[in-house]
């Protein structure tokens, strides 16, 4: 059986922490810098095989091998290799299940070049689906892809167990920059 999954990032933009508890900004304006800018990057496109649950000291993991590879598309295309394994490690919440997912995965392009891209998500399973958001890293030699190495790009997923039908997408995150207007200094060019 084939099961498709889209994978996440977390990534908490707008939370704050206090002694007592975890609560939502309601200022936009708070912090030196601006919000990130977010742009469509990629489509995902993944099957992955079953999970097999191992032993973890206060929780279940789950390992699935990625078996059966995909397809990525968007900034560039490129084949998701069968290499690897996907770790889960299984918590409860109020509300159902949620999973702490990370996975190492490698592109090969239609010129034989090779890309790693490292995904680290929280996805929260209720009423049969799946929604998560992640963040991905891209590791490459490519010279024409080098910029990959340093940008970071946040990932959401859906799935639905019922239909079969999934969605995943990343997204690059770019630097709004400074409330203040002052440059970024390491984000201009060399000189």
């Amino acid at each position: 059986m084939r099961i498709t999954f889209i994978h996440a990032l977390f990534f908490n933009l707008g939370l704050s922490m206090s002694l007592d508890s975890l609560s939502p900004r309601t200022k936009p304006d708070i912090g030196p810098f601006k919000n990130p800018e977010l742009t469509a990057f990629l489509q995902i496109d993944l099957a992955v095989g079953r999970e097999t649950n191992v032993t973890g000291p206060d929780t279940k993991w789950g390992a699935a091998p990625n078996v059966q590879g995909g397809r990525v598309s968007g900034a560039f295309e490129a084949d998701i290799l069968p290499l690897g394994t996907s770790y889960e490690r299984y918590v409860k919440n109020e509300q159902g299940e949620n999973s702490f997912y990370y996975n190492r995965y490698i592109l090969k392009t239609a010129d034989n070049e090779t890309i790693s891209l490292e995904v680290d998500a929280i996805v929260n399973y209720r009423n049969n689906a799946l929604h998560g958001f992640g963040f991905g890293k891209f590791v490459t030699a490519v010279p024409h892809l080098l910029y990959l190495n340093y940008n970071v790009y946040l990932i959401e997923v859906t799935g639905d167990f019922e239909t079969g039908k999934a969605a995943s997408q990343l997204f690059a995150l770019k630097s709004g920059g400074r409330r203040d207007g002052e440059p970024i200094r390491a984000l201009l060019p060399i000189g």
